[in-house]
């Protein structure tokens, strides 16, 4: 079993495959869902979206342990984390306004992650995916500061605060706000929480990472999954209240399950080709409605025989090229953390 202490020192391959997997899945059941409009798949993509949160939290914990343990490092934080995710969301965000003509206001909520902070607040959302990225930069911004201002008390009982504050916000909105019942999965204040539970299930990893018992949780979740599904459309606030805490648990379920398969991971092609999906992840997620659109505008010349390969191979040689000759630079630029 895995240790914590030997976690930050050693690369758990495994969450490289994880990590290509939720990308590709989210393609995918895009692909399925506004190509070929299988509604399934669009059921199917919200899992692949929560794989993301707590995969996020997760890796995340060794930087935030280095903020909690000294304020200093709170701006290399912020570096590191905005040179990743920021210049190619950017280029994506400019990429789909030019593709729907659009440079409203609009444009400036996605330009400053502010589209679904609260309900109803873009007039088109043309960049849906974004709402996602939201949560995810909020919660780099937000939770390193509840680390320093609150460090006088132990890091688990922040990061319970933290979730006990976003879940407040979710009851608040379940008994008097009420309002759409999609934005308990898109709201971004309301979904903090999805990357704490990451940050969680790191911290007490060697007390849950059990295998038999996580694929008992995750036969028994995936029942409950089921029925969501049968009732999507009848879901009423409290029921989408409950699913997305469903889906919390199921994900956490299956990244721990992935991390038991990383002692089964030998072979170095393997590895490779797992660090390769995992490099492609975020140009993946960021451009594959980009594809989509573009396939559909020019289905005639492309033509409908093996599509699916044809959308993956672009994506593939897309992503790969984009992170070797955009991100890679980048990231090789961003500060590293002062040894301990």
């Amino acid at each position: 079993m895995y240790t914590v202490q030997n976690m930050y020192s050693n690369k758990i391959n495994s969450l490289d495959l994880f990590r290509g997997i939720a990308g590709y899945g989210v393609a995918i059941s895009h692909f399925y869902y506004y190509f070929l409009d299988l509604n399934f798949f669009q059921f199917l993509s919200i899992f692949f979206v929560e794989f993301f949160f707590v995969l996020s939290g997760f890796v995340l914990y060794p930087q935030l342990l280095r903020v909690y343990n000294d304020k200093n490092n709170l701006k290399i934080f912020y570096i590191r984390r905005w040179l990743r995710t920021i210049p190619p969301y950017l280029l994506a965000l400019l990429t789909y306004s030019i593709f729907f003509l659009k440079f409203d206001s609009d444009l400036i909520k996605y330009l400053f992650f502010s589209q679904n902070l609260i309900e109803n607040f873009i007039n088109f959302d043309y960049f849906t995916i974004a709402w996602s990225l939201s949560v995810e930069e909020f919660f780099y911004l937000l939770f390193p500061l509840f680390l320093i201002f609150f460090h006088k008390i132990e890091f688990i009982k922040i990061l319970t605060l933290f979730i006990s504050l976003v879940y407040l916000l979710k009851i608040v909105k379940l008994f008097f706000l009420g309002g759409s019942e999609e934005f308990y999965r898109i709201g971004t204040f309301l979904r903090l929480d999805a990357i704490a539970f990451g940050v969680m299930a790191r911290i007490f990893l060697n007390k849950i990472l059990y295998l038999k018992i996580n694929i008992f949780f995750l036969i028994i979740s995936s029942l409950f999954m089921y029925f969501f599904y049968l009732n999507i459309k009848e879901l009423n606030e409290l029921l989408n209240f409950l699913f997305i805490l469903l889906i919390q648990i199921y994900s956490i379920n299956v990244l721990l399950i992935f991390i038991t398969l990383d002692r089964y991971i030998k072979s170095k092609f393997l590895i490779n080709i797992f660090s390769i999906l995992s490099k492609q992840t975020y140009s993946v997620y960021l451009f594959h409605f980009v594809v989509i659109l573009m396939f559909k505008k020019y289905l005639n010349l492309i033509g409908t025989d093996l599509i699916l390969l044809k959308y993956l191979f672009v994506l593939f040689v897309f992503s790969t090229a984009f992170y070797y000759l955009f991100e890679k630079d980048i990231n090789n630029k961003r500060p590293n953390y002062k040894k301990l």
